[in-house]
């Protein structure tokens, strides 16, 4: 546990490559059933950057305040656009006994005068029990940690620690976002894909909001041919696109580059799913009110008492700390979060997604056959995330954290698009073919809508023989099609 220094919600895991998987399209998932054997978990291996240490004396982090600025959210709340009368709704396995008290304590830091007052609702823990609501469709896991079994990585007692650390994060980011959106936190008893399918599939057959995030995944090397849970994943987010439901569902891309720390490029599963929206991960730096430019190779003349918040947005990079650390004139100890985004080998190329390239470090470029992640992108990094974040589950461990990883996209876009609900009226449903029309159609930079991205690469780690995508002109496997300008793109997607 000596080793926690950096928190990445990396996830770990992959599936082998095989050929493409033919799924048939199913009318109802409802009828499912419980059975994980010869099955496959989804992993979370998070390490943390305690942010005593780190945070004010030379680890870069982003305070609600600063992240909204950078995304121009802005005048969305001045125009009463926060995502209320809506529900956000999280997929997490074993939760963490103290999401409703660590939420509240992140609210009462953010909303101090030291990170800039982010004027966070649900201020008492009597407010935050009413608006986050912990459902356990298959039962309430039992959070007991066994000390002794922390030294093996994969035992259930790690599994519960990076889980709860999953949940917190999951939880902060969407009530930073979608202030006025409530939170169902939708709990599995275990790590199970089938445990996780089913809480997904509970979400969307008792229609608990209009967004899904989840913020987990398994590489597709590691599927070593069970394939059942991911046709049965399939037929789900089949089921959430359908009218009757139109539930708009969201899937982090990964922390391990191109590879997924595997031994090829491989993408990530639930994202790589043509019916889920894959989010993908940026390195974001800012300009402060004093108009120093955060990424800018001058490390030594910024004010490192943090007194200083960024207000507007500088620029961004394909999502990789190490990357970020060395833009930033800072050196990097090592890769913390390299954002994923590859080919799948489970899903065939979608029509909406025909006409995108990938082009690798050496410059060379493929036409893609499967489905490509990732869609949309975020700020993913440890260096420069959210922080601080207070962290009680597992008291050795209580502290603030900084946190980044993509596992902060996918709940940043699902409490994005509860504000687009909002703004529009009604849910959005399945949005890929319509954000690959938009994309297509030119507008999306000239617009504004997004920022592109087109600095660094996804190779993981650094200097790894097997060469990642690099961030080019337009779509790119880390990054999609970009990040938001949250103002202008709201209205466009409210439009969809």
């Amino acid at each position: 546990m000596n080793k926690r220094q950096i928190v990445s919600f990396t996830l770990l895991a992959s599936l082998l490559l095989f050929s493409y998987i033919a799924v048939p399209i199913t009318t109802n998932a409802q009828n499912l059933t419980k059975d994980n054997s010869g099955g496959w978990e989804y992993i979370v291996k998070p390490i943390a950057v305690n942010f005593a240490r780190y945070g004010g004396t030379g680890f870069l982090y982003n305070t609600v305040v600063e992240l909204r600025n950078a995304y121009d959210l802005n005048p969305l709340y001045t125009g009463g656009y926060d995502g209320s009368g809506q529900t956000v709704v999280i997929v997490d396995a074993y939760g963490s006994p103290t999401i409703y008290q660590d939420l509240l304590s992140f609210i009462q830091l953010q909303n101090t005068a030291t990170y800039y007052g982010a004027n966070l609702p649900w201020t008492t823990l009597a407010d935050v029990q009413s608006h986050l609501h912990i459902i356990y469709p298959l039962g309430k896991p039992t959070f007991n940690i066994v000390a002794k079994e922390l030294s093996d990585p994969d035992s259930r007692s790690n599994k519960l620690i990076g889980w709860s650390e999953e949940t917190t994060l999951d939880v902060c980011t969407v009530h930073a976002i979608a202030p006025g959106a409530n939170i169902d936190l939708v709990i599995a008893p275990d790590a199970g894909g089938n445990s996780l399918n089913l809480c997904v599939n509970y979400a969307i057959t008792n229609h608990l909001g209009c967004v899904i995030s989840q913020s987990y995944g398994i590489p597709e090397y590691l599927l070593h041919g069970n394939n059942g849970q991911i046709m049965q994943a399939d037929k789900i987010y089949q089921l959430a696109a359908q009218s009757s439901y139109s539930i708009t569902v969201f899937a982090s891309s990964g922390d391990g580059g191109a590879t997924n720390g595997g031994p090829f490029n491989n993408a990530l599963f639930p994202a790589s799913d043509p019916y889920v929206t894959g989010a993908g991960g940026t390195n974001l730096f800012m300009t402060r009110n004093d108009g120093y430019e955060e990424g800018t190779g001058k490390w030594a003349n910024r004010d490192p008492g943090r007194t200083l918040p960024g207000v507007t947005y500088n620029y961004e990079i394909d999502g990789n700390d190490y990357e970020a650390m060395v833009a930033d004139g800072y050196t990097p100890p090592y890769d913390a979060v390299t954002a994923g985004g590859a080919m799948s080998s489970l899903f065939a190329l979608p029509s909406w997604q025909s006409g995108i390239t990938l082009t690798d470090t050496n410059k060379i470029t493929t036409t893609p056959t499967g489905r490509c992640t990732s869609d949309v992108s975020y700020d993913s990094g440890v260096y420069g995330g959210l922080g601080p974040i207070p962290y009680t589950a597992y008291p050795p461990l209580a502290g603030a954290y900084i946190i980044g990883g993509t596992s902060a996209c996918s709940p940043f876009w699902a409490a994005l698009t509860s504000i687009v609900c909002q703004y529009a009226g009604h849910n959005l449903g399945y949005i890929n073919p319509s954000l690959y029309a938009y994309y297509f159609s030119g507008k999306a930079y000239t617009s504004g809508a997004f920022h592109d991205i087109t600095l660094d690469d996804n190779t993981y780690p650094t200097g790894n023989t097997i060469r990642g995508y690099k961030a080019t002109t337009g779509w790119d496997a880390a990054t999609g099609i970009g990040s938001p300008d949250a103002n202008i793109l709201v209205p466009i997607m409210a439009a969809w």
